[in-house]
């Protein structure tokens, strides 16, 4: 039987799955629900998710399937922006080596490979990683947001601000050029 370990984690957090390496690697296991997070100024919502664990020759692995929404500031207007996504991706489970330096370099075969440690996967952390990972990294209102006034902070999508746009001096010869 797998073990499956429900635990309050904290107030942003409202649960935490841990799931036993061990057991994951004797049987093939499927996990389904929802989850959310807050992370900095933005919060995601996953919708459902659908984990599916495979054990293999050297590991575990996780094919994981999600549908999220996510809202955080517009990185030019600071107004609520939202979006959502549907994503698939996989991760390798292997077991953390005894005698490993902290500081190995990593491959690029490494990069979907999470060492396991004391033989706990929490399944929470992974979702949560994988969602930011697909996350837009420029989140913007929409292609036509105008941002702020660097001035006086007006937002430039509602209404044009009073500011005089003050000309860069580089740009001062070329002005004199057009003079003449």
């Amino acid at each position: 039987m797998l073990l499956l370990l429900l635990l309050l984690f904290n107030v942003e957090r409202e649960k935490c799955v841990k799931l036993s390496y061990k057991e994951l690697s004797r049987e093939n296991a499927s996990f389904e629900g929802t989850h959310s997070f807050t992370e900095g100024d933005f919060s995601v919502e996953v919708k459902n998710y659908q984990a599916d664990f495979v054990p293999t020759d050297a590991g575990v692995y996780l094919d994981l399937r999600f549908d999220y929404e996510f809202k955080a500031p517009c990185d030019k207007c600071i107004a609520e922006t939202t979006g959502f996504g549907s994503e698939r991706s996989g991760v390798q489970f292997l077991e953390q080596l005894k005698d490993v330096s902290s500081e190995a370099e990593l491959k690029d075969d490494d990069m979907g490979t999470v060492y396991v440690e004391d033989d706990v996967i929490e399944l929470d952390d992974i979702i949560r990683q994988e969602v930011i990972f697909y996350l837009p990294l420029k989140m913007t209102c929409g292609d036509d947001c105008r941002g702020l006034c660097p001035k006086c902070g007006e937002n430039l999508n509602i209404g044009s601000c009073k500011c005089e746009q003050d000309a860069d001096p580089r740009w001062t010869a070329l002005k004199d050029i057009k003079k003449n």
